[in-house]
C-alpha cells in the first residue's frame, strides 16, 4: 500500500485514503477504505479476498487541524470463498453504533471531555446525540469498574453522598490502598451494600481486611453479615463531628441572654468564637489561646464542655491505645465532676460504637479522607451537570470522574 499525504494527516492505522470529498475551511470529508485484501472468514476462518459488494458509512473523527472532520468509510461486504456464507467487515479503528459511528481515538476523547463538562456541552461540541453520549460513557464506566473490582481490595471505605438533598441517597464505595471508586449503589441502607458485596462474590470479600463508614446502622448491619472477618472502623471525621456536637448544644445554650426576637439575643463574645471553641488546643497559637481563655474564664459549663471535647480528640490525636484510654478516663472523669446534659447521649454512643472507634490504632489509623474527596469531586460533577435524575446515569459518569488520583 502506498502512504500518500493524507494518509499521515489522518493517522489512522491500517487505513487507506480513497480521495477527499471536502475540503473547505470548516470541514473536512475523506473517503476512506481497509488496507487489507484479504481478510479471514467470520463463520469459517478461512482467507478470503472477493467482494460481494461495499456501502458508505459515516464515520465521526477528531477534527484536523481545527476542522470538523467526516471519514466516509468504504465498508465491504466479503463472500468466502469456502463456505460461501457473506460477512461485513470490521475495522480496530472504528466503533460501530446503532446509527452514529466514530473512530476510538475520537471515542476516548469524547469520554475525557464528559468528565469535566456536561454530556449536552460535549453534544454541542462535537454535534453528537446525547443518547449515544450517554450510551458511551455508561459503557467505557462499565468496563472501567469491572476492571478495577477484580482486583483484590484490601481496604474498602463506604460513605454516602446525596444525588438531591433530602431525596435521593447513594452509596459510594472506594479501594482503600488506590482511590479508585469501585461502584456507586442506589440508596444508602443495608440492602444496597449487601448486594454490592454479594455481587462481587466470597472471594473478593475475603480480600477485604478493613472496612472504613460512617456512623451508619444499616452500612454496619451489612458489613457484619458479610465482612465479620474484616476490622470495620469508624471513620475519625464522623466520629469528631459527634464529638463536637455535645460542644456546640452547651455554647448554643450558654451564649443566650434574651428570649427569642431580642436583639442582641446572644451572647457575641461566645457566639464569635464558636469556631475557636471546636478546635484542638495543640492547633491554637499564643493569640488564639488568650482570647480562648478570656471567652471560657466565669463560664465554667462551657470550659467543662471544652474540656471533654478536648479529651475525646485526644482519642484519635494518641499514638497508642494506652494513650487512647487515658484520654477517655481523662472524659470520664471530666463528665463525671460536670455531668452536663448535652453530653449524655455520646456517653451512649461511646458504649455503642466503642470496638469501632478504637480500631482507628489497629489498622494504622486509616480514615475515610479519600472518599470525602471523591464525594467533592462528584459534588462539581452535579454542578456541571445542573442535576441528576437517573441514578444509573450519576453512577456511569461518577466512576470516571472520582478515579485515582
Amino acid at each position: 500500500m502506498t502512504i500518500d499525504a493524507m494518509t499521515i494527516r489522518l493517522h489512522l492505522r491500517r487505513m487507506r485514503v480513497v480521495q477527499v470529498v471536502v475540503d473547505v475551511i470548516e470541514r473536512l470529508v475523506v473517503e476512506v477504505a481497509d488496507g487489507r485484501r484479504v481478510v479471514r472468514c467470520l463463520h469459517c476462518g478461512f482467507a478470503t479476498g472477493r467482494v460481494h459488494d461495499q456501502r458508505r458509512v459515516k464515520v465521526h473523527d477528531l477534527r484536523t487541524q481545527g476542522r470538523a472532520t467526516t471519514l466516509q468509510w468504504v465498508r465491504r461486504r466479503f463472500e468466502c470463498e469456502t463456505c460461501g456464507e457473506r460477512f461485513l467487515e470490521d475495522h480496530p479503528e472504528i466503533i460501530l453504533g446503532r446509527r452514529t459511528h466514530v473512530t476510538r481515538r475520537l471515542a476516548r476523547q469524547l469520554v475525557k471531555d464528559v468528565s469535566v463538562m456536561s454530556i449536552r456541552e460535549v453534544s454541542r461540541r462535537y454535534g453528537l446525540p446525547w443518547h449515544y453520549l450517554m450510551n458511551l460513557t455508561a459503557g467505557w464506566s462499565y468496563l472501567v469498574g469491572r476492571h478495577r473490582r477484580r482486583r483484590r481490595c484490601r481496604v474498602l471505605l463506604v460513605d454516602e453522598t446525596s444525588l438531591r438533598r433530602g431525596h435521593r441517597y447513594v452509596t459510594v464505595l472506594i479501594n482503600g490502598d488506590t482511590g479508585e471508586t469501585l461502584g456507586i449503589v442506589k440508596h444508602r441502607n443495608a440492602k444496597a451494600l449487601s448486594g454490592f458485596l454479594q455481587h462481587q462474590g466470597h472471594r473478593w470479600m475475603r480480600g477485604v481486611k478493613i472496612v472504613v463508614s460512617d456512623g451508619s446502622k444499616p452500612y454496619r448491619k451489612a458489613i457484619q453479615q458479610h465482612l465479620g472477618h474484616a476490622t470495620h472502623v469508624l471513620d475519625r471525621f464522623h466520629v469528631a463531628r459527634w464529638f463536637a456536637a455535645g460542644m456546640i448544644e452547651v455554647r448554643r445554650r450558654i451564649q443566650r441572654i434574651a428570649p427569642h426576637g431580642s436583639r442582641p439575643a446572644f451572647d457575641p463574645d461566645v457566639f464569635r468564637s464558636r469556631y475557636l471553641q471546636l478546635a484542638r488546643y495543640d492547633h491554637l497559637d499564643t493569640d488564639a489561646i488568650k482570647r480562648l481563655g478570656e471567652i471560657l474564664n466565669g463560664r465554667p459549663e462551657l470550659e467543662a464542655a471544652w474540656r471533654m471535647l478536648q479529651h475525646l480528640y485526644g482519642i484519635h490525636v494518641a499514638e497508642t491505645d494506652e494513650d487512647a484510654n487515658q484520654a477517655l478516663a481523662a472524659f470520664i472523669d471530666t463528665y463525671r465532676d460536670h455531668p452536663l446534659l448535652e453530653f449524655e447521649k455520646l456517653t451512649g454512643t461511646l458504649l455503642e460504637w466503642g470496638d469501632e472507634i478504637f480500631a482507628f490504632h489497629d489498622t494504622n489509623r486509616v480514615t475515610n479522607g479519600r472518599i470525602e474527596g471523591t464525594n467533592n469531586k462528584l459534588g462539581v460533577l452535579k454542578r456541571i451537570a445542573y442535576g441528576f435524575v437517573n441514578t444509573d446515569n450519576f453512577a456511569a459518569r461518577a466512576i470516571l470522574v472520582a478515579s485515582s488520583p
